[in-house]
């Protein structure tokens, strides 16, 4: 009963929640409604993610091999009663071993961050060329390539500030895990003050972890949408999700939904289509659920690639909804969210 009370009384709240947030989770179906007509008019942007995963495992390649070489420096230490024989290392090796670790976590980082400036750029360009309106003529296609060029050649210091941030923190978590993995090997790991100190500092870094990356993504689009330096456009897209809070929670609990339904669709249509092209082509399988797990697993990792566009641009569309309003213009504005529009006294409807 006292459970049932519980869990009444939070769907109550639940309720209520929805009713006062209508608004904003009807501009976020609007916003998602949006992002759908930027993918579609620009199916190119899908490449995007499938590039920077290349591009990383090209890299990944590079580091295991220079990780190996720089792994058998050192002084073959020959250990009687063991199978195999062990190294020991000088000081200055083992900080180039944490050296190359780091550049690991900056070069990927860089790498996703690079990919997520482009689609910010090129749903920029998209919001206020005008494509999005229903009274434009002819949808037209974002610059791929200009959207390179802002990256490259007047963004690329800042993409990789905030690429090295991501990077730092994620370093600094695998240090943490390190020094409590040595500290287990000689102490007292069952030690309950250790426990809870250890489960509140992981928690405490992958808050961080969490923040960082948060910052990082709508200072990219804050970047491409203002042109300005990393840590301006950061504190600038801070104290726009804390104006605009509701909006950005709207847009994102929906955007949730919609990739979870998306994922679980594109996973379930994955793994029929293959249990009923085994049946059919090869009936001498016996377990045909085996291989619909397998392709379902790929297809929800590739899924969710691709889905990462269509999160990241609708949240870029937003930032650029909201300039719409700062500005008390709405030219280029989408029909679609023409009216949620909300000037104020000052600006010019």
């Amino acid at each position: 009963m006292v459970g049932a009370g519980c869990i009444a009384t939070m769907g109550l709240l639940y309720l209520c929640v929805i009713c006062c947030c209508w608004k904003n989770i009807a501009l976020g179906a609007s916003i998602m409604e949006a992002a759908s007509d930027f993918v579609s008019q620009n199916t190119r942007v899908a490449l995007l993610p499938v590039a920077s995963l290349v591009l990383s495992a090209v890299y990944l390649i590079f580091w295991v091999v220079a990780m190996a070489h720089l792994y058998s420096v050192g002084d073959v230490k020959f250990d009687k009663d063991s199978f195999t024989n062990s190294f020991v290392y000088h000081g200055y090796t083992y900080y180039m071993l944490w050296y190359f670790l780091f550049s690991l976590f900056w070069v990927v980082s860089f790498l996703i961050s690079f990919e997520e400036f482009m689609i910010a750029a090129m749903t920029c360009q998209w919001y206020f060329s005008g494509q999005g309106e229903a009274m434009s003529d002819k949808p037209g296609e974002a610059n791929v390539g200009l959207a390179f060029r802002w990256a490259a050649y007047y963004h690329c210091g800042s993409i990789a500030f905030g690429s090295f941030c991501i990077a730092l923190v994620t370093m600094i978590r695998v240090v943490f895990e390190y020094i409590t993995m040595q500290y287990e090997k000689v102490g007292n790991k069952e030690n309950p003050v250790y426990k809870c100190l250890k489960c509140c500092i992981r928690c405490m870094l992958w808050c961080l972890d969490k923040y960082v990356k948060f910052i990082s993504e709508n200072a990219y689009i804050q970047i491409a949408l203002r042109s300005k330096s990393f840590c301006t456009s950061a504190w600038e897209s801070f104290y726009l999700v804390i104006r605009h809070a509701g909006r950005f929670g709207a847009a994102e609990m929906i955007g949730v939904i919609m990739s979870l339904i998306g994922k679980a669709s594109i996973m379930a249509t994955s793994a029929w289509l293959t249990i009923v092209v085994i049946k059919g082509s090869y009936p001498e399988v016996s377990q045909p659920l085996v291989p619909a797990i397998i392709v379902s697993i790929v297809a929800y990792v590739i899924g969710s690639i691709f889905l990462s566009v269509f999160s990241f641009s609708a949240n870029t569309i937003l930032h650029c909804f909201i300039a719409d309003e700062d500005c008390g213009v709405k030219g280029n504005t989408p029909k679609s969210l023409e009216p949620f529009l909300e000037f104020n006294d000052n600006n010019n409807k």
